[in-house]
């Protein structure tokens, strides 16, 4: 229902006011000039509209703005008062992108933070205050952080009447994050044909897609916890000698390939990279991998989880998709990753989705006793999406069979993935 409906009316679009935002200081940005210091400002972006704080000369990697100096006001009212979903998605985040000031034509770009602003104003609604101030991180290259920004939103009472008329389902919990999360998707030609050919329909192909995302807390959730390829069923890979530096290197060389990592560069013929934020909900991360399915059938997915993000792939019984999706490519050779497995969508009878997310990695083979911190993980990153971790080393609960899922059934000739699991 739209926020104007669920007001009747009170508050519409023209009687919102500005946003008022301060950039405060940055810390450890990168150093975009040669010689000296680079001169900083920021182009404070929501929906449509950009402002710019003041430049801070010679501000280097630190740079600090005065309230003057870092103020600026955005027109909020096209949005909030909008109603749609789309409104609670991409388009409420609050962009902080700063630039290096040259003489030139092109300003250089020094990195880029975001804020979820429709879930800033929920957190300023549950403190009773009217105003949040906190660090943002700054990612150099989509979700390569590089440094932190400290900002500070002052909403007025209009912002604040908009989010208090939500229903209680939008109003989200007390740890809901206040960042979006960077996300890129890597899409790959060349693995997609050979994929399609292997898999006897060269007619349909698709580009063979890698996935990576900025979970946030991971280190904080996970601690000390850290799984590690010594342990695994390839130790050799992870040998400290000339055979396992040669092993590991060209295991680089493929995951550096599938996570093409320049941004707005010249990529390598065939590769296409695109950066997303996502909310902390489900419908943002189903979108991103299309419900798990692709040419209508159920798909499964191997990951990674490393304090650098969740990269993950399809999988499939296809020879080229299987070798491009291994454990030791996601995490770039790691020796240690937190967390390793398989991953599908699967379906409540009801039709609610569910995340089934196992410890299926012979490479690093996560203890299962990990699996509340990787659940804790995702809940607080994925918002309202069901999951279920499963531990390869115990049997299938009986009541999970009744799920709709892929069909993993090994020997079976159209089984998507010679997996461990049963599904409806």
């Amino acid at each position: 229902m739209p926020r104007s409906a669920a007001m009747g009316g009170a508050v519409g679009k023209d009687d919102i006011e500005p946003l008022k935002v301060v950039v405060v200081r940055a810390s450890g940005l990168k150093n975009m000039e040669v010689v000296g210091e680079q001169d900083p400002y920021c182009r404070v972006s929501f929906g449509s509209t950009s402002k710019n704080t003041a430049v801070v000369s010679r501000g280097g990697s630190d740079p600090v703005w005065s309230e003057e100096e870092g103020t600026v006001l955005l027109p909020v009212s096209e949005i909030l008062a909008a109603g749609s979903d789309q409104a609670l998605g991409e388009l409420s985040v609050l962009r902080f992108e700063v630039f290096d000031k040259d003489r030139g034509p092109r300003d250089d770009f020094v990195g880029e933070a975001s804020l979820w602003l429709e879930a800033v104003g929920r957190r300023c609604l549950q403190d009773g205050v009217r105003s949040w101030r906190g660090e943002v991180q700054v990612f150099r290259r989509g979700t390569k952080g590089r440094g932190n920004l400290l900002v500070e939103v002052f909403f007025r009472d209009s912002h604040l009447d908009l989010l208090r008329s939500q229903d209680g389902e939008s109003r989200g919990r007390a740890d809901e994050l206040l960042e979006a999360t960077p996300t890129k998707v890597h899409k790959n030609l060349v693995p997609g044909i050979v994929q399609a050919i292997q898999e006897g329909d060269a007619t349909r192909f698709n580009c063979f897609m890698t996935y990576q995302v900025a979970l946030q807390q991971t280190q904080e959730i996970f601690g000390d916890s850290w799984n590690y390829g010594r342990d695994g069923q390839h130790p050799d890979t992870f040998a400290e000698d000339a055979k396992g530096r040669v092993i590991r290197s060209a295991l680089s060389t493929l995951h550096h390939q599938l996570y093409y990592d320049e941004i707005g560069g010249a990529s390598p013929k065939g590769i296409r990279t695109e950066v997303k934020l996502l909310a902390a909900r489900s419908s943002d991360f189903l979108r991103l991998i299309q419900q798990g399915i692709r040419e209508e059938r159920r798909r499964v997915f191997t990951y990674v989880l490393t304090d650098s993000g969740w990269f993950f792939s399809e999988t499939g019984a296809a020879l080229s998709k299987d070798n491009l999706s291994k454990h030791a490519i996601h995490s770039d050779a790691a020796m240690a990753v937190r967390y390793s497995g398989t991953f599908r969508i699967c379906e409540r009878d009801s039709g609610a989705a569910v995340l089934v997310i196992d410890n299926d990695s012979g490479t690093y083979m996560p203890k299962g006793e990990h699996q509340e911190s990787l659940k804790r993980l995702l809940q607080l990153n994925l918002g309202d999406l069901e999951v279920l971790c499963l531990n390869v080393c115990d049997p299938q609960p009986e009541w999970t069979k009744e799920l709709s899922g892929p069909n993993e059934k090994k020997g079976i000739e159209k089984a998507v993935y010679a997996g461990t699991w049963e599904w409806k």
